[in-house]
């Protein structure tokens, strides 16, 4: 069959799906506790590296990653088998962002690990000084944003360890599409260097009375692993909400990834 092309043609962009926000956990417990208070950050260890220079610092945050049910529950599930699904919304209305993820050799991740090198000399204080811009030079203010750029970077890949099991050395973070939240509060350090780092369990106590909680026009689904989890969460919905009626609109998924066969 003959054709020509009409290179004049233009085509606008086909309508996309927009996909929620799901926050990935392992404990029925946790889940019951994040729908009755809102969620609870943590301090979590970043490193980015160039395969020259490694960085690590500990930031205080919620992290959700911007996925399909279906992603989530069949790609993520080194993370955890039960999950809370918001609708985007949310995250962009409560200071949530999206993760720069950084090819390891990129001149911009090269920029990144050697910007510490500019700021290495400052003292922890003088770090949170500029941080909380009550220092303004021009050390300051470059040391301000390369914490903030680092606070929501990763490596697009990297090593994947569970419980002290390596599971992948080069897991592809960038295709969990993370969004996170730092925390940003009076007396609560926006980050964890050296020997603080060890002690993280200590400085997540500082942080056990703040949550982030959603009203219930954004919670879209949840993810469950049993009827019985369905039930339950349920109830702890019904009960925050003060509803009569378990919304329709609220879609519960029983993930049966775990699931073995009764074959009695």
């Amino acid at each position: 069959m003959e054709y020509t092309i009409d290179t004049d043609r233009i085509f606008y962009p086909g309508k996309k799906e927009v996909l929620p926000l799901i926050h990935i956990t392992s404990d029925f417990d946790i889940l019951k506790s994040i729908i009755k208070d809102g969620f609870k950050p943590s301090y979590c260890t970043e490193i980015i590296t160039n395969d020259i220079e490694s960085k690590s610092a500990c930031f205080p945050m919620i992290s959700f990653s911007n996925v399909s049910v279906e992603y989530a529950i069949n790609k993520q599930r080194s993370y955890g088998t039960l999950g809370v699904v918001l609708d985007k919304n949310w995250g962009e209305e409560n200071d949530l962002n999206p993760v720069l993820y950084l090819e390891r050799k990129s001149d911009l991740t090269n920029e990144i690990v050697r910007g510490f090198t500019d700021i290495r000399t400052y003292s922890k204080k003088d770090l949170d000084d500029a941080l909380q811009g009550q220092r303004t030079n021009h050390k300051s203010l470059l040391t301000k944003h390369i914490i903030k750029v680092f606070a929501h970077s990763k490596n697009y890949d990297g090593n994947l360890i569970r419980g002290g099991i390596l599971f992948s050395e080069k897991y592809p973070y960038g295709l969990e599409r993370e969004w996170r939240k730092i925390t940003r509060e009076d007396k609560i350090p926006y980050f964890l260097i050296g020997d603080e780092i060890e002690n993280k369990s200590v400085y997540n106590e500082k942080l056990k009375s703040i949550r982030y909680d959603f009203p219930l026009k954004y919670l879209k689904g949840l993810i469950v692993e049993s009827e019985w989890e369905e039930k339950e969460i349920k109830k702890v919905i019904m009960t925050k909400y003060n509803l009569s009626e378990f919304p329709s609109n609220i879609k519960i998924r029983i993930n049966s990834i775990r699931h073995i066969p009764d074959e009695g």
